[in-house]
């Protein structure tokens, strides 16, 4: 298994980059989508930041892109317009930094199915896609499709299907699916199979998403970290603890020395 750590960017978090690659994991950048989106000099800041952190760090690098809002199938031509600059910036934020791939939610909302909207969602998702990928593409850089609160993954497993191309996968978040999904992980993880290249790991208590630390919540890890080592061993394992770096520390070593054998 690969291994990555989210990070803000903050200057604080700068001293933690020499372990972190000493632990072979890479590093996962993110706070667009909540701080970032609110006006361009928040994003140029956030960028800034972003910078700092890529000067001194080799390894690889991920980013978590906008999410709130982005709906890439929106009914109103306005918006879409909206979405497709934000995901013009997010493009060549990435590109600026190496990025190596790109987290981005689904925009699926609960509308689709209290709607029945499910096939016009998947048609215009799957048309938008076929175009936007290409560019990713070409620059090296791959999608992954993060869920949010779908209750089964499997609008997401037919939407990666037809599209159909290598530089889009998906990206399960453990702690969005213990929230909103009946499903258990392990079924998650079964039925997206090889097209699941990305996990956000944190826990939380089911009451809501608290990006915990590794053991808080009520998540069962154990078999989780077993079925994918087994079924998706392509996948990284990115850390999505919000809580002080010593403690988000604590989680990486853990996971490192646990998925030490799998990664060789």
């Amino acid at each position: 298994m690969n291994l990555m750590i989210c990070l803000t960017g903050e200057s604080e978090q700068l001293a933690f980059l020499p372990e972190i690659a000493t632990l072979g994991a890479g590093i996962e950048l993110g706070s667009y989508g909540l701080t970032g989106v609110r006006s361009e000099r928040d994003w140029e800041a956030r960028l800034t930041l972003h910078k700092a952190v890529r000067a001194q760090f080799r390894g690889t690098l991920a980013v978590h892109g906008p999410f709130i809002g982005i709906e890439y199938a929106h009914v109103d031509h306005l918006l879409r317009e909206a979405v497709n600059r934000r995901l013009d910036m997010t493009f060549d934020m990435a590109v600026g930094l190496k990025a190596s791939r790109v987290v981005l939610h689904s925009g699926y909302k609960p509308e689709v199915d209290l709607f029945g909207l499910e096939d016009f969602w998947l048609q215009g998702c799957t048309e938008f896609w076929q175009r936007e990928i290409r560019r990713w593409a070409d620059a090296g850089i791959a999608i992954v499709i993060e869920n949010n609160t779908e209750r089964t993954p499997d609008l997401l497993i037919r939407l990666v299907d037809q599209v159909d191309h290598p530089f889009l996968g998906l990206c399960l978040d453990i702690g969005h699916q213990h929230l909103f999904s009946d499903l258990d992980a392990l079924e998650w993880v079964r039925r997206m199979d090889e097209r699941l290249l990305h996990i956000h790991l944190h826990d939380n208590d089911g009451s809501g998403d608290r990006h915990w630390p590794l053991g808080r919540g009520t998540i069962d890890l154990e078999p989780f970290y077993t079925a994918i080592a087994r079924q998706v061993p392509q996948a990284t394992i990115s850390l999505e603890v919000e809580d002080a770096m010593q403690v988000k520390m604590g989680d990486l070593r853990k996971l490192a020395a646990r998925f030490a054998p799998e990664r060789g």
